[in-house]
């Protein structure tokens, strides 16, 4: 399995309030996790990698190996306590006030991932020449699309589209989405936060998708064409191919 996280400040951002890494669990199994602080200059950085490294922390710790029937309560449990840890810190200093992150985490199986999310991170499959978005955001705009309000093209330059609905941290408690998908459907994994998606449309990220030669080179590639469109955000993302060879005992 091949891994690489690419994170970018963009041309507007004073400060990189994005966050992501990989861990590895004695297991041999991997977590991946990417957060975008919310609230502007509350905090948003410190609440991103506070979720990250508790999040990996808590993987690195796991006794026993995580399997398809184990996974989606162990995300459950640990999104739900992150999620708590976020917003009892931020009660205990004033510049932490009001701090909180989107977060779209995937646990990497011997046959599946699976993936939870609570906010506006998002998760792609690359596969067959087509990409696929696998979360739904958790945002004003889509629930706005999503009762026909608004079209998807209005809502990709709708003001409002960075109003997420829920975030990690924002509220005493969270209702996080899950979904699995068979590693024989994925030949390129993303995660990436808006930064990315509110500047690059899935037309020309499908069109990189199809040209790329490494994962290094399509990284780079990608935080620049967010930047060319005018790096309205910070800009992060993990990509991850070769899912089958990844070995353990965990299924």
């Amino acid at each position: 399995m091949k891994v690489t996280v690419n994170s970018n400040i963009g041309k507007r951002r004073s400060s990189n309030q994005d966050y992501a890494d990989v861990f590895e669990n004695q297991f041999g199994q991997h977590l991946f996790v990417l957060c975008d602080g919310v609230g502007g200059n509350k905090a948003g950085d410190v609440a991103s990698e506070m979720a990250t490294r508790f999040l990996g922390d808590r993987f690195k710790e796991i006794n026993d190996a995580l399997n398809g029937e184990t996974t989606e309560a162990w995300l459950y449990q640990n999104i739900d306590a992150v999620n708590s840890h976020i917003f009892e810190e931020s009660l205990k200093r004033p510049e932490w006030s009001g701090m909180s992150t989107t977060l779209v985490v995937t646990v990497i199986l011997e046959e599946q991932v699976w993936i939870g999310y609570v906010g506006d991170s998002r998760a792609y499959r690359y596969n067959q020449d087509d990409l696929i978005q696998l979360t739904e955001d958790h945002s004003l705009v889509n629930i706005l699309i999503q009762s026909g309000e608004i079209t998807k093209q209005e809502g990709d330059v709708h003001p409002q589209r960075n109003v997420v609905t829920q975030s990690i941290g924002g509220t005493p408690d969270v209702s996080p989405d899950f979904l699995v998908i068979n590693k024989d459907q994925i030949d390129v994994l993303m995660l990436c936060s808006d930064g990315l998606t509110n500047m690059v449309s899935r037309d020309q990220l499908l069109d990189y998708f199809n040209n790329y030669q490494d994962l290094d080179t399509l990284g780079q590639d990608l935080i620049n064409a967010a930047n060319e469109a005018g790096g309205s955000d910070n800009i992060t993302l993990i990509l991850s191919e070769q899912l089958q060879t990844q070995q353990g005992g965990d299924e």
